[in-house]
């Protein structure tokens, strides 16, 4: 039995797996815990400065260890985060493999300027709506209530919970990631008005051990927008990682 991960983005929650759950293989264990920055825990966790130690705390709950960590949007960089830390301190992760998904990265502060910041803020009610939109295609809403929608989650989060995320971006060019030797697939979109192709481009560019895949139709929720080619893009990233040695193998 293989356990996969899974690691949803700021504001929402682990039912953004849901529509995987009929495309998994029947060898595969599924974790999704609702992570601190989920839609209902954000006033307990928007003053945090360090999430990655909370991914952390996610990873070591997994029963006999994750085989493979699929982490999306904000999570992923978090992730990535503690990967760099954690290799930079001559204690890297213990980890068969990553799936990144939707990323945000540059690989230098100079790729930061004034005028994204406008942009990057205008798209996040934008992101959160198209989430809440994909999510709903069985029993559409209302375009203006699924603004509305999005707008007050928008307002639930709160400037400290998007600086959160913003601040982390931004930190991005520190991050070590030429010493994480984790096997990686990064996942991007070229429709994705969030979180740039180029930034998927760019991070797999600079891991020793990564490789992106760019879907030209998708934007930033594959796992909705085209549920059974993720699951088996997982299963066959997953079937390259090397299987456990150890007490806790085929648990």
């Amino acid at each position: 039995m293989r356990r996969v991960l899974l690691l949803h983005g700021l504001g929402n929650n682990s039912s953004i797996w849901s529509g995987l759950a009929g495309h998994w293989r029947q060898d595969v264990r599924i974790h999704a815990p609702d992570l601190p920055w989920h839609g209902g825990g954000i006033p307990q966790w928007r003053h945090e400065t360090d999430s990655a130690r909370l991914v952390g705390e996610a990873i070591d709950d997994v029963p006999g260890g994750a085989d493979l960590i699929v982490a999306h949007s904000f999570t992923s960089v978090v992730l990535l985060e503690l990967l760099s830390r954690r290799a930079a301190a001559g204690d890297p992760l213990d980890l068969p493999g990553v799936v990144l998904v939707n990323p945000f990265y540059r690989a230098s502060a100079d790729d930061f300027h004034w005028d994204m910041i406008a942009p990057t803020l205008r798209s996040f009610p934008e992101t959160l709506a198209e989430s809440l939109r994909l999510r709903s295609l069985d029993r559409p809403i209302d375009p203006a209530l699924r603004e509305d929608m999005a707008r007050r989650l928008t307002e639930w989060i709160g400037p400290y919970g998007w600086l959160r995320f913003f601040d982390t971006y931004l930190r991005t060019p520190l991050f070590q990631v030429a010493l994480v030797r984790t096997p990686c697939l990064v996942i991007g979109g070229a429709l994705d008005a969030s979180a740039p192709a180029s930034d998927a481009l760019a991070l797999a560019g600079r891991m020793p051990a990564a490789e992106a895949l760019i879907l030209p139709d998708s934007g930033h929720f594959p796992m909705l927008e085209r549920p059974g080619w993720f699951a088996d893009t997982v299963h066959a990233f997953l079937d390259r990682t090397p299987e456990p040695i150890g007490p806790g193998a085929g648990i």
